[in-house]
């Protein structure tokens, strides 16, 4: 079938009231386009997870140096945190888990750092 004997057939279910208005536009865009509004939606929230994901691990090196893992953990809990309704979740999760841990480690560097260099000083 083509994409006009589709769009016929999907018109006839809507006319009969099989489907709804919401479902008709959907399964038109489909169609129309190959994916739907939601499909995509949720591919933009899969790599934001994933995104998140990939933070959290280059934070396991990024801590060390303060002024590197505080901007690489704080982008890591956005983007997890974004990517949470997605079919990625888990590695939302594991992003989440991993930027919180180590933006802790990241905060307990420069304030141990910030100490000793007061400390060598006076």
């Amino acid at each position: 079938m083509g994409e006009i004997d589709d769009l016929e057939r999907l018109k006839q279910l809507k006319d009969d009231g099989t489907i709804t208005e919401e479902e008709f536009n959907n399964q038109k865009e489909k169609i129309l386009n190959g994916t739907s509004k939601n499909e995509i939606n949720n591919d933009s929230k899969s790599t934001k997870a994933m995104t998140g994901f990939v933070l959290g691990l280059i934070s396991i090196i990024a801590w060390i140096i303060p002024l590197i893992g505080y901007p690489i953990t704080i982008l890591g809990i956005i983007f997890s945190a974004l990517g949470l309704n997605s079919k990625n979740k888990g590695k939302a999760i594991a992003g989440l888990i991993l930027s919180i841990i180590f933006l802790i480690l990241t905060f307990i560097n420069s304030a141990l750092g910030a100490i000793l260099t007061t400390a060598l000083y006076y």
